[in-house]
Order: C-alpha cells, then structure tokens, then sequence
C-alpha cells in the first residue's frame, strides 16, 4: 500500500515551522544552541592541544586531558542535545516551540557552565556544580514542561536519560576534583555510553523515517524492502545496548566486552534494514546512516579492547563513540535542522558535506592512529586537521543561517 511521507521529529517536508521572536537568533532552541556546539568543538580540541604541544596555559578540571574530555562530552554534546531535544518536542507534542527568554537562559547558562569550566581549578567545587548543572536542570525543567502539557508522556523516557548524563556530570566533576575517592576516567566513559543509547534510541525513529520519506518522494517505494520501523528486533537491540553498558560497570569485564560486541552485531543488522544503501543520492539522508555507522563499531572496538587491551587501548576505541557516533549524528542532525528550520530547502550543498566527510574521515584517522604506531603522531595530526576543518566548513555554512532571519516561503 503506498503511504504518504509523514513527518518525522526534527525537519521534514509537511512538519510545523514555528515564527519567531524578537532577534531570529532566539526563535528556536536548536539556533543558538547547535552554533555554539560547533564552536566547542573547535575550542575544545584546539586548546588542549596547544596546552599538550606547545605548553600553552589551558583550564584543568584535575588535568587539562579530563577538562577537555568533559568539555567534548558534556559541554559540546550537551548543547547539541538540547538544541535537538527542544526542537523536537515541539513536534512530538504540536506546541509551539520555545523562543525568546527561556532560550536567552537557558543558552546563558550553558555558557556560564563553560566560563565556570575554564577556571575549575580556581573556584570552590560547590559553586563549580551550580554553574556546570544549572543547564541541564533547566533543560530538563523545560523538556519535561512541554512533554506534559503536550500529554506526550511516551517519551518522558529521555528525560530520565538526560537526568542520568547530568548525575555523571556532578560525579565527573567531583571525583576529577578529588572530592570524591572515584576513578575520574569512569565518568568520560559513562558520558558517552549515555549519548550512545540516546543515538540509538532517536536515530531509531528519526533514521528510518526521513529514509522512508526520501524513498516514497524519489519513487523507489515499492520496488525495494522499506526501512524496517521499530519493532522487537529494535527492542532486542535497545535491550542489549543497556545490558552491555550496565556490565561495563562491573568487574566482569569479559561478560561486559562479549556483550557489546554482540550489541554491536546486533545494531549493524539494525542500520541495514534501514535501507540506506539506496540514499546516496541524497547526502542529508546517507549522513544519518553514516553517523549510526560508528555507533555499532564503537560497541565492537570497546569490547575488543577490554578483551585485548594489549592490541588496542579502550581509550582509543571510546573515540569511535564519541568523534564518530556523538558528533557525525549531531552535525548531520544539526545541519539537518538549520535548513528545516529556517525555511530553506533540504538540500546539503557542498561546503556542508565536506564538512560531515572530514569529521568522519577524523574518526577514522584517529582509530587507525594507534594502529600504526611509527606513524601514530603523523595521523593524530591529520585528524586533527580534519576535525578542525570540518567544524570550521560547519559553521562557515550555518552561522549566518543559525543568526540570520528564516527565508519567507513564496
């Protein structure tokens, strides 16, 4: 039976647009909130190295290596999150989406949050908590404000996932502070085994809707299978995921490492029956399934790794999680939203593509780093290279479409 493409979460043809308020800078959550994502991205990497290689003056949160692991985990993936989660909500409950001061807040704290970061070292850790967690407090506040007047209880879930990365939050911030007598390097390892179940469970919905809409549009429907929405091989794969992580934080580290290379067997069977092999020709939807790709790796090189850490460093492999799943999702996710958003047309151009291809060829080149070992530093600079490149073609591209007023539809 042919179907209408229908509208799935964040931007799609046929989905609500919403007006804005005051400066068009502050007419959607997502505007503010992914530009500054792409600027941390930046600032995040390049600060660290210039403090590791060049001896530069960098904040430390305990060391200037866990300050730049929070900072690329809950700092640069925590805007994006919310830019993504309060845009979507406006279209899962049919309200209008938040604009105007609760976004000039919520964006102010996010970045009294990374002033406060910048000098941890400095500051007493009771105030260093209030001004880290105040963003997500209030994101949560604000999520959960409009799932329920939207009477959008079913996904209330992903609040109780937000709420768990902003506890890690607290606890990463304590234990590199040495207030508390935990491991510190636990918590950049549960931050994002956090983004990875959040990538799992809305790239399940989103991933296979926009593809199947792509699909129907392009008329390739019914001659192939369609994307495979959710279903109990999805749960079995949601179930996994959980399982894999909950056993990562326990000593049984074997158990642990056979369960997320199972998970991630598991997970690359569910990208392929989302059919995006059929998508090339379409880059904002092939970058989705590009993205997920790093998802289900990241589970098998984890596991690898705590299985033979003496053939490859679980610290090397927790990169495929969080350059490659974490920020291809957010750029493609982000881009994605920017011209949905803004009232121009899906189309990725080539500045935007390049950009998602050097922070996917980033990933790559960092996992193959340790690989090569005589030419280890040699690739750790291109990817760097690469990274730092791709979020500077980001942002050239979608900085003046974040900040600029929305094109009026004729």
């Amino acid at each position: 039976m042919t179907q209408r493409p229908i509208p799935i979460s964040i931007t799609e043809p046929g989905s609500r647009s919403t007006g804005s308020m005051g400066h068009p800078f502050w007419s959607g959550a997502f505007r503010p909130l992914f530009l500054f994502a792409g600027l941390q991205a930046i600032i995040g990497v390049v600060w660290w190295l210039g403090a590791m290689i060049h001896g530069l003056w960098a904040p430390q949160l305990g060391t200037t290596s866990l300050w730049h692991a929070h900072e690329m985990i809950f700092a640069f993936g925590g805007a994006a999150l919310g830019g993504f989660l309060l845009t979507a909500i406006a279209n899962w409950t049919g309200r209008p989406a938040l604009k105007g001061t609760p976004i000039i807040v919520l964006t102010t704290l996010w970045l009294a949050g990374r002033v406060a970061m910048v000098f941890a070292a400095q500051i007493n850790i009771a105030l260093l908590l209030v001004l880290e967690l105040a963003y997500y407090l209030a994101l949560l506040g604000l999520a959960a404000r409009e799932l329920i007047a939207g009477n959008n209880r079913r996904n209330l879930k992903i609040l109780v996932i937000i709420g768990l990365l902003a506890v890690i939050d607290a606890m990463f911030v304590l234990a590199a502070s040495d207030a508390i007598p935990l491991d510190a390097e636990l918590f950049p390892r549960a931050g994002i085994f956090i983004f990875l179940l959040l990538i799992a469970l809305i790239g399940g919905r989103i991933i296979p809707g926009f593809t199947r809409n792509w699909l129907m549009r392009n008329g390739k429907l019914p001659a192939i299978a369609e994307p495979v929405s959710f279903n109990r091989f999805d749960a079995l794969c949601m179930g996994s995921l959980v399982a894999a992580i909950a056993l990562v934080f326990t000593p049984w580290h074997q158990g642990a490492a056979v369960m997320l290379m199972a998970s991630g067997l598991l997970h690359f069977t569910r990208l392929s029956r989302w059919r995006g092999i059929h998508t090339f020709a379409d880059p904002l939807v092939i970058m989705l399934h590009a993205a997920y790709f790093w998802l289900p790796l990241s589970l098998l090189l984890i596991g690898f790794s705590m299985l033979r850490p003496d053939l490859y460093a679980v610290n090397d492999a927790l990169h495929a999680g969080g350059a490659g799943a974490m920020a291809c999702m957010i750029m493609a996710v982000g881009g994605r939203a920017a011209l949905g958003h803004s009232g121009r047309q899906l189309v990725a151009g080539k500045i935007f593509t390049s950009a998602f291809a050097l922070i996917w060829l980033a990933t790559a080149l960092r996992l193959l780093a340790p690989i090569f070992g005589a030419s280890y530093l040699t690739l750790l600079a291109a990817a760097t290279l690469c990274w730092v490149a791709g979020w500077l073609l980001f942002l050239l591209r979608y900085a003046p479409v974040l900040i600029g007023a929305p094109l009026k539809k004729a």
